[in-house]
């Protein structure tokens, strides 16, 4: 496979996931109360921004950032890192 073709596709790939995890509920996220010393608890969460909760609650996706924006940007990048790396895998021509 074309190093375009497989561009082209992780970008696609990565864009699919962007969007399935604004309706869909697949981000690992921690959720905690808004107190000193929280226990955190991990769960899935959705990326809407219409859903997030103004409530007393730290929401941490991936156990990193409380930012939807640095959200966005890790799963594009994990994303098309991973399917980057899936495609030279299994596309490699043996010599």
């Amino acid at each position: 496979m074309q190093l375009n073709k497989r561009l082209a596709y992780a970008t696609i790939i990565s864009a699919i996931t962007l969007i399935c995890s604004i309706v869909l509920p697949i981000v690992p996220c921690r959720i905690a109360p808004a107190i000193p010393n929280p226990i955190y608890k991990w769960n899935l969460c959705s990326l809407n921004p219409d859903l997030i909760e103004r409530t007393n609650s730290i929401k941490e996706y991936f156990g990193y950032t409380t930012s939807l924006t640095d959200t966005y940007f890790l799963i594009l990048l994990i994303m098309f890192t991973a399917s980057m790396i899936f495609f030279y895998i299994t596309t490699k021509k043996k010599k």
